[in-house]
């Protein structure tokens, strides 16, 4: 939606202002130490631990706003984190879409029948439904119809905002996917029918 979209476009100002001002430092640091003729080992050292943390920030924040995916032949290719890892998920395998936390932050939890060609997907355990209650009730629901059939969950974390857009993407093409109350509230906020600015 627009409001999401303009949310995005300030994020990424924030996070170009975030760039730059750690690599002005990353420059400045050892610059003024070389000007200033430091001869202090020790000082060197902790300019070196400065940079390696300077680089840390910058490769952490990076990898958590990272979310790439692409939609074809019903089934979503998604990359996220910084060393782009790739995992498919078919369409007609989401059994359950969750959402957990808010904004920025916000996690999306699908939960497939399968997980043809997804080394993330992992089996839906007792610990799992526990932490998500809205799930367990959903998963029950399907245990019934099919007690057989195993479930894989996966867990979308990276991304900032734009994992509303992913999300809105997969209400419109998931469409026998069960939508736990969370994730409905989500879509509502991707598609702007709840102000996303009042929230969190």
């Amino acid at each position: 939606t627009m409001e999401i979209n303009r949310a995005l476009k300030r994020i990424r100002k924030k996070e170009n202002i975030f760039f730059i001002i750690m690599g002005i430092l990353a420059v400045l640091i050892p610059t003024l130490a070389y000007l200033a003729n430091l001869k202090n080992t020790f000082i060197y050292v902790y300019i070196m631990i400065i940079e390696i943390l300077i680089l840390i920030a910058i490769l952490s924040r990076i990898n958590t706003c990272t979310l790439k995916f692409k939609y074809y032949n019903s089934r979503f290719k998604i990359r996220q984190g910084l060393f782009l890892r790739e995992s498919i998920i078919l369409c007609e395998n989401v059994a359950i879409v969750h959402t957990s936390k808010e904004r920025e932050d916000v996690e999306i939890i699908i939960v497939t029948s399968s997980k043809f060609r997804n080394k993330k997907a992992r089996p839906v355990t007792k610990g799992f439904l526990k932490k998500y209650p809205e799930v367990e009730r959903e998963y029950k629901r399907l245990k019934k119809i099919n007690e057989e059939q195993t479930y894989y969950f996966q867990i979308i974390r990276n991304g900032s905002l734009r994992k509303y857009i992913f999300l809105e993407n997969i209400y419109t093409t998931c469409v026998k996917s069960a939508y736990t109350p969370a994730a409905i509230e989500s879509i509502k906020i991707a598609r702007g029918q709840i102000n996303f600015n009042e929230r969190g």
